[in-house]
Order: structure tokens, then C-alpha cells, then sequence
């Protein structure tokens, strides 16, 4: 793996070469089940709890950024 330098600080990038993403994908399950299950998850949650506005904070590999657009559509604000 690469080493990225940033002042003092050095630090490893672990998802450069996308053995992370894979290993996420063979444990969790295809984008496309998960996507559909985590949407309807995140959805009911966020109105149980009478949530508004919704940020995604990016961690992962970026498959859930889709669903995150989405919510606008179900009545959600992104900022």
C-alpha cells in the first residue's frame, strides 16, 4: 500500500487498491438488496424519530450515496 504524507503525519490508504470494497461487498451482500433493505431501514428510522434534515457523512465505499439523494424525495432535506 501507498503512503500518502500530509505534514507530519503519514498514514496508510487502505481502500486504494479495493480489497476493502470487496471484502465489504462479501460480507455485507450485493449493492443492490442491501441498498434497497438500508433505504427502507434509514427511511422508517429517520420518521420514528420525526428527522428532518439528513447528512451523509461519507465512510465506506460510497454505495449508500445514492439512497442518500433519494431522500429528498421522501420529504428529507440534505443539506
Amino acid at each position: 500500500m501507498e503512503f500518502y504524507r500530509k505534514g507530519a503525519n503519514a498514514f496508510t490508504d487502505q481502500y486504494s487498491d479495493g480489497k476493502a470494497a470487496r471484502v465489504w461487498e462479501k460480507y455485507i451482500g450485493g449493492t443492490e438488496r442491501r441498498t434497497e433493505q438500508y433505504k427502507r431501514w434509514v427511511i422508517d428510522l429517520l420518521r420514528d424519530n420525526a428527522c428532518h434534515h439528513v447528512l451523509d457523512a461519507a465512510c465506506g465505499t460510497g454505495s449508500i450515496v445514492t439512497v442518500v439523494r433519494e431522500f429528498v424525495t421522501y420529504g428529507f432535506k440534505i443539506p
